[in-house]
């Protein structure tokens, strides 16, 4: 049903001019819909695009210093494994029983079995190469790998003493390494020379450390 307008006439609840004015409306209505339900996501994009920079630099530069209080740790006395102990200097006691004065055997005449128990592969073989070819102590035997010790010692029967003192002279043994109980007596039984870890090479002395 229309209305009465101004001048008389009768103007249609239907007509154009209401429709256009309702469509306004509604896309007024929309647009304010739309527009309060994207501002949050606006704000939300760009406090990331804010913070991802600054999260990305703690997490990098977090990462390195974890790292290096790690490092640090693993360098420090009470994270490291326990240290080795020292090794002994202390060579054996001297056998005050050798005679060190007295007469010495010739280098044929010397019996001697040799054996490795420095812990370095070939050092017999290397001792029993010069005293063959280099000394002509051509009685002389390798007696292979022995258990590993410290110091070198030779085993001689008591009888055996001028012997002692030629291979004594020789290889420059201390006093320490003598030890006058062999049971062999025999004058074809052969003294036992032992190389410890104190023994260097051929000419050079011996060291415990």
């Amino acid at each position: 049903m229309g209305t009465r307008g101004k001048g008389g006439g009768r103007r249609r609840a239907g007509g154009p001019g209401a429709g256009a004015a309702a469509g306004s409306r509604a896309k007024a209505r929309a647009r304010g819909r739309g527009g309060s339900r994207s501002g949050p996501w606006v704000a939300a994009a760009v406090g990331f695009l804010v913070l991802a920079p600054l999260g990305g630099f703690l997490l990098l530069h977090g990462g390195s210093a974890a790292k290096s209080t790690t490092a640090q740790d693993a360098a420090s006395p009470t994270a490291s494994a326990a240290a080795p102990a020292t090794p002994s200097c202390t060579a054996d006691t001297a056998d005050t029983t050798f005679p060190a004065s007295g007469p010495r055997a010739k280098p044929l005449d010397v019996r001697v079995t040799v054996l490795n128990g420095s812990g370095t592969i070939g050092q017999a073989e290397a001792v029993l190469s010069w005293m063959q070819n280099t000394e002509k102590y051509l009685r002389t035997s390798n007696g292979g790998p022995a258990a590993h010790q410290s110091a070198t010692t030779l085993v001689y029967a008591p009888n055996h003493a001028d012997q002692a003192r030629t291979l004594v002279a020789a290889l420059g043994l201390p006093a320490s390494a003598l030890h006058g109980n062999g049971t062999s007596k025999g004058l074809r039984d052969p003294m036992v020379l032992t190389l410890g870890a104190d023994f260097r090479g051929v000419g050079r002395p011996f060291s415990l450390c």
